[in-house]
């Protein structure tokens, strides 16, 4: 199992080095009027979500332990996201918080809840987008509360 979550964890780690090569490439006039590259549309933003998806679903066919659920959901939702990523990375780590849903389900009650106080505090509630809303219901359901 540690392997997988080791997958995840790379997933990020990749991701943010196809960023930076992706921001070398760029051009001071790319992206303008939408002409020339630009990093927003980069395919490094998909193969990032294709590498989390295939990962959460392997945890999820193999026998899970609520420990290991939350490690990954850790990693899924209270990683660092500092201005030292690209803006459009931002939006996309944001989008993969999607992934933890279907490993919400192995998580124990007491662990949910714990997991709910953390990652609502990251967010103010009228700042929240609908995935985080959604991931916060999960947990809140699967807590009991």
């Amino acid at each position: 199992m540690q392997d997988l979550l080791d997958e995840l964890r790379q997933a990020y780690s990749e991701y943010r080095k196809e960023l930076d090569e992706a921001e070398r490439k760029q051009r001071p006039a790319d992206g303008l009027l939408g002409f020339g590259r630009s990093v927003k549309d980069d395919a490094c933003h998909d193969r990032f979500d294709e590498r989390i998806a295939h990962a959460v679903s392997v945890l999820c066919a193999g026998p899970l332990t609520s420990e290991e659920a939350g490690q990954a959901i850790r990693l899924l939702l209270l990683r660092k996201t500092d201005a030292e990523w690209h803006l459009s990375a931002q939006w996309m780590l944001i989008a993969a918080e999607r992934h933890s849903l279907p490993l919400i389900a192995f998580l124990s009650p007491e662990l949910a809840g714990s997991l709910q106080k953390e990652y609502a505090a990251r967010y103010k509630p009228w700042n929240r987008l609908p995935v985080q809303k959604q991931v916060l219901q999960a947990l809140k359901e699967r807590s009991g509360k």
